[in-house]
């Protein structure tokens, strides 16, 4: 039987968790899996007899009608509701700690829903109740693609056919371009649809410069 106490046991579990990084890829985000934060403190829980107790109460749902990003019709349910965790010292079941939490879940079902809401609740719970360090790998410090699952990452630099046609504008400046570059980036443009605008802006110029002969 361990002489720590339940708070002593829970600096315990911090101490050996150390930091993470994003090792899941889903529906276009990266993130930090379950399975890393739990098997990194584990293994300290069972040395130590100690318990991770979790409680819901019966929440809300919703439907969310929205259009994906090709346009197609789609409909998900949204869980939300209450609820808690209680760490417990087995080695003296009087000791407890419960806290208030909360669990919210977006899928195209709703047991899909409801188990991601819990999934997400558990891994951020443990996270930010033992005070994690994450330092650069901050599951919420990077930026993320999207959340569709064709979404696609932009290089850093544009491809040289599309500087060739920018410099047919007449905007020759290469800062001037990574700036264009990166506002439609922003609004999660492929470079595909760069290069369609960019022609489209073309063709006006083009059409602006024979109406004014």
């Amino acid at each position: 039987m361990s002489e720590l106490n339940l708070w002593q046991k829970l600096v315990k579990v911090r101490e050996v968790a150390g930091g993470f990084s994003k090792d899941t890829k889903g529906y276009g985000y990266s993130y930090v899996s379950g399975n890393q934060v739990l098997s990194k403190i584990k293994d300290k829980m069972n040395e130590l007899n100690l318990l991770l107790l979790p409680s819901t109460q019966v929440g809300e749902h919703h439907t969310h009608a929205y259009k994906t990003a090709k346009g197609k019709d789609a409909l998900d349910f949204v869980v939300k509701g209450e609820m808690s965790y209680t760490w417990i010292n087995g080695d003296n079941p009087t000791e407890r700690e419960t806290v208030t939490w909360a669990y919210y879940g977006q899928q195209d079902e709703i047991s899909k829903a409801y188990g991601s809401a819990l999934t997400y609740s558990e891994r951020y719970y443990l996270l930010k109740s033992l005070g994690l360090p994450t330092d650069e790998d901050d599951p919420d410090g990077k930026d993320s693609k999207g959340n569709e699952p064709a979404a696609r990452e932009q290089p850093k630099q544009p491809p040289s056919a599309l500087k060739a046609k920018w410099k047919l504008l007449n905007n020759n400046s290469l800062e001037g371009f990574n700036e264009w570059v990166a506002k439609k980036t922003g609004e999660k443009w492929s470079y595909s649809d760069m290069e369609q605008a960019l022609i489209k802006k073309i063709q006006e110029k083009k059409a602006g410069e024979e109406n004014n002969q």
